[in-house]
């Protein structure tokens, strides 16, 4: 019988990128969609409430509030703005200094799972840079709702998702996941004693 499975989101929850990504996002749909400062407080509202759904998902919800259709070739241009702010803003994103204890304290006893709202070129080859796809037995980027089905329907017991937002805590309930959100760095240190291991 395979070992229980603790689940990460990863940006905001191991690696430091709330606010550096909600810029980013505020500029690639500003480009995108001829915005301006006007637009800010919709987009930033858009976002806080969307974070951590895929990419698409959350240009969708922006386009609602403003009333606006976006086309595909929208999206496609979109993405490619948000990718590039994102990539160019990358060394500013930085894991929490507990992330790497955590992960090692917690796969002693459980197997680890990264999902994600990136795509899954973008988290494979982000968590592999910095050294962190080895705590992984699964790193799956774009739907974390079908992830999390996926682990439960091979069987997987998936005893806590951890996540910093407000749709990873949706994710978890309507898959029956405990959850447990972060919202830096303390909280973050906290998961193995949430877990029982002190």
């Amino acid at each position: 019988m395979p070992r229980s499975l603790v689940a990460f989101d990863y940006d905001g929850t191991l690696v430091d990128a709330y606010e550096i990504k909600r810029e980013s996002y505020w500029r690639a749909v500003a480009e995108t969609l001829g915005l301006d400062e006007r637009h800010r407080p919709v987009v930033d509202a858009s976002y806080a409430r969307t974070s951590g759904a895929h990419r698409l998902q959350q240009l969708e919800d922006t386009a609602r509030a403003l009333r606006l259709e976006v086309t595909p070739a929208q999206q496609e241009a979109f993405s490619g703005r948000y990718s590039a702010y994102n990539d160019a803003a990358k060394a500013r994103m930085v894991e929490f200094p507990s992330v790497r204890g955590v992960l090692e304290t917690l796969r002693a006893r459980f197997d680890l799972a990264l999902i994600s709202g990136l795509p899954q070129e973008l988290l494979m080859a982000d968590a592999a840079e910095r050294g962190l796809a080895r705590f992984f037995v699964l790193i799956e980027g774009g739907d974390k709702g079908r992830a999390l089905r996926r682990l439960q329907e091979e069987g997987r017991k998936v005893v806590l998702f951890v996540g910093d937002t407000p749709h990873d805590e949706a994710t978890a309930r309507e898959h029956g996941v405990p959850f447990f959100r972060v919202q830096g760095d303390a909280d973050l240190a906290r998961v193995p004693a949430v877990l029982g291991l002190d």
